[in-house]
């Protein structure tokens, strides 16, 4: 996928304070560069070679203050004394020096002080009615998150409780800017789960799904369900307690009301994937047995807000097999799949629900797209093609 390389572009050119950290970093690194490079192609220095270069006029002095400071650093090195200690480090006879972490953090920043100042520019965009330097407050508020450290120190930096206000926020992109940074920062994250645990996030997390799912999904906003359906599955997987919390707050029935609408909706693909694959994932849970029981238990049954449809988690998988999307194609079955290997005897629910049928056709159509991008690796020869023909006839 092309969306990470793109994010990551549009990220690097948008803050002016990462640039000057790059900037600091280059620096740096090309000063511990130019100091060594002597040392590490002979250990031996010429220094009336290069005066006699100078003389010659053969060596342009520097006029810009980066290559100056970089002639500084070569001109004040020792870089016979650097020649010999690598010489004692080659033999064993030196340890090579570490970098200090408080000199690193002097010269960097430390990463909790630019999450100190990624909190703040939460707080000051949320004080100033800004919205859309809310938003771009929230977005790089999610960029320090994915580092686990730092997802684990927001709630000390006092960054967890403005963020889950804001998923009540009015704004749609505020809304799902926020539960951007709930998901990234619960995801693979134990600690951070139990933390927004506590705070009893869950419900909050649901909204968006619960109203677009009253409304038949009619005017839904797509990117705020699909930060949504991130911020509910990284809260959940993989953890106990979540999922047991889940199930208590009529969870299973929620999702499955939801497969149900959306199965019967057009549009919306991306949503339909994901909700699709969070089901899957669930009934294979193997953290909390007793929640995943439930799951399967309740994926079978027709959902409560749906009785009159009788609509269950197998049927809605059906329909979603009719629409024409190989990746959404993947997932249902692959669902459909972990479905069987945690209760084998939802077969014959599948069975009533005519899906082997309609499972011929997902790949009928698979096997006509390949034929027609003339991709032949779906083929298998023949019993009587050439290089068959002969063992066929003597077999």
């Amino acid at each position: 996928s092309k969306l990470p390389l793109l994010k990551f572009a549009r990220d690097s050119m948008a803050s002016t304070r990462r640039a000057k950290m790059l900037q600091q970093a280059l620096l740096f690194l090309l000063l511990v560069l130019s100091a060594s490079c002597q040392l590490i192609l002979d250990d031996v220095v010429d220094e009336n070679a290069g005066n006699a270069l100078k003389d010659a006029g053969l060596v342009k002095e520097a006029t810009d203050p980066l290559t100056k400071t970089l002639q500084w650093a070569v001109d004040n090195s020792d870089l016979e004394g650097m020649a010999a200690r690598a010489q004692r480090i080659r033999e064993g006879k030196e340890e090579p020096m570490k970098l200090d972490r408080e000199v690193m953090d002097a010269i960097f920043g430390s990463k909790v002080s630019y999450l100190q100042k990624s909190v703040d520019w939460v707080k000051e965009s949320l004080a100033a009615g800004d919205e859309e330097k809310l938003v771009e407050a929230l977005e790089n508020l999610e960029e320090q998150v994915t580092d686990i450290d730092n997802a684990n120190d927001l709630d000390n930096l006092g960054g967890v409780e403005p963020v889950v206000g804001l998923l009540s926020h009015p704004s749609n992109p505020v809304r799902t800017a926020a539960l951007w940074v709930i998901g990234t920062a619960a995801q693979s994250n134990p600690s951070a789960q139990a933390m927004l645990l506590n705070y009893r996030v869950l419900p909050k997390l649901m909204v968006p799904l619960n109203d677009a799912t009253a409304n038949a999904m009619v005017g839904a906003d797509p990117k705020l369900l699909a930060k949504s359906l991130y911020a509910v599955s990284t809260f959940l997987r993989g953890c106990g307690e979540c999922l047991e919390s889940f199930l208590a707050q009529n969870g299973a029935d929620h999702l499955s009301t939801m497969l149900a609408v959306v199965s019967r909706s057009e549009g919306l693909l991306p949503i339909k994937r994901k909700l699709v694959a969070l089901v899957g994932d669930l009934v294979l849970e193997e953290v909390a047995p007793t929640a995943t029981a439930a799951f399967v238990k309740h994926f079978a049954q027709p959902s409560p807000a749906l009785q009159a449809s009788q609509d269950t988690v197998t049927t809605s998988i059906a329909r979603l097999l009719a629409f024409d999307d190989r990746e959404l194609a993947e997932k249902s079955l692959q669902t459909l799949v972990n479905i069987i290997s945690a209760d084998p005897n939802s077969t014959a629910e599948m069975l009533g629900a005519g899906l082997p049928e309609i499972v011929q056709v997902v790949v009928e159509k698979a096997v006509e797209r390949m034929r027609s991008e003339e991709d032949t690796a779906w083929e298998v020869p023949s019993p009587l093609t050439p290089e068959n023909k002969h063992k066929k006839t003597h077999s």
